[in-house]
């Protein structure tokens, strides 16, 4: 494909639309119409009757629907503990608007209010339950159908890196509602009396209902209790971080790097030196480098034993350092353990910020005399 510089290997980055991904799905899809094609083909060869596969068509379907349901709780357990849009970053307060990318913005629009963002998720674990279970699939899968969209589009319009992923979720749903289509059509456009026609509702044998209940029932089980409880860990986490924010919090710029006496500077994703890291009250941090980009990190510290590690998703393990503080604008920290040999020692100065920002303290107001526009 003629690929060259980061395209051209698969790299950790958080994104699901990298150029290999691209390549990846059109790959896909030709072996996908190449299939159907073959199939079609063989499938002409046998009596009409015999062209259906009625139990491959149920399962199929079921396995698209738990799938499509483990996605939606995954998606909505991420926000009904509010976590994939947190809080907006001392980062992102303190650049200039027209710096912020449209997938910031976005992210800092949800995370401003937790009450919306938990809404929706509520409303997308909603979804992924009613898609579990047959009688309220259809409904699941209309609710999901609505939410997904929506999503797509906050991809597509905010250049979320995760398109492919989101669309796939918009044509199963889709997939899945296909054999009701025209119950659908007659019901809400033709507002005809009608029932859902969906061949594809139950199994033909009684043992293909159990297997059906069962492997519903262990999903459901599985992805709602494991991931209502992984969510609640970091959150909880989070929470007692805001309620007790470090005594790191705060912007360090990074005043030298070296390694062995000699310059070596800390690299960010797109191979560019970092010049600051944001601690945020969160628990979490960011990286700017020399172009004002942020990078999303780690920054956990042990007080007791005055080490910290600095991970993000360009490095293959956290960075683990000990921490010295000469005096309280300054910091030391020194590489340790198997990176003491190739991590840099880094010194960092703390940059002052407001104490206030309008964006946080603004609030809500049932009385407007005037729209606050600043």
């Amino acid at each position: 494909m003629h690929l060259t510089g980061v395209g051209a290997t698969l790299h950790n980055s958080g994104s699901g639309d990298r150029a290999l991904d691209w390549v990846a799905l059109c790959i896909m899809i030709a072996l996908a119409l190449t299939a159907t094609l073959l199939w079609t083909a063989i499938a002409e060869l046998r009596p009409k009757p015999a062209r259906a596969y009625p139990r491959l068509f149920f399962w199929m379907r079921l396995v698209l629907r738990l799938a499509l349901g483990y996605a939606m709780l995954n998606y909505g357990f991420d926000k009904l503990f509010p976590l994939q849009m947190p809080q907006p970053s001392l980062a992102v307060l303190n650049e200039p608007l027209g710096n912020t990318s449209p997938m910031t913005m976005l992210w800092t629009l949800i995370g401003l209010n937790p009450v919306y963002e938990i809404i929706c998720g509520a409303a997308e674990v909603l979804a992924g339950t009613l898609l579990l279970f047959r009688r309220t699939a259809l409904v699941g899968t209309l609710l999901t159908l609505f939410l997904t969209t929506n999503i797509v589009l906050y991809n597509f319009c905010f250049d979320v890196p995760v398109k492919i992923y989101a669309a796939h979720l918009v044509l199963i749903s889709l997939v899945l509602l296909a054999p009701s289509a025209q119950s659908l059509w007659a019901y809400f456009i033709l507002h005809r009396p009608t029932v859902p026609v969906d061949r594809w509702t139950k199994p033909a044998r009684r043992w293909g209902l159990r297997v059906e209940t069962a492997v519903t029932a262990v999903v459901f089980l599985l992805v709602a209790a494991q991931g209502a409880w992984q969510m609640y860990q970091p959150y909880s986490r989070q929470r007692a971080a805001m309620m007790h924010p470090s005594q790191w919090v705060g912007q360090w710029h990074l005043d030298s790097a070296t390694l062995n006496g000699q310059p070596r500077p800390f690299l960010t994703g797109d191979g560019l030196p970092m010049t600051d890291i944001f601690v945020e009250p969160t628990g979490r941090a960011m990286l700017r480098d020399s172009a004002t980009v942020l990078w999303r990190a780690g920054f956990r510290v042990d007080d007791k034993k005055h080490t910290v590690r600095i991970g993000s998703i360009f490095q293959d393990h956290p960075i683990a350092y000990t921490m010295t503080q000469p005096d309280p604008a300054h910091i030391l920290l020194t590489p340790i353990d198997k990176d003491a040999k190739t991590a840099s020692t880094l010194t960092l100065t703390r940059i002052p910020l407001p104490t206030h920002y309008p964006l946080l303290d603004r609030g809500f107001h049932f009385v407007n005399e005037w729209g606050l526009e600043r």
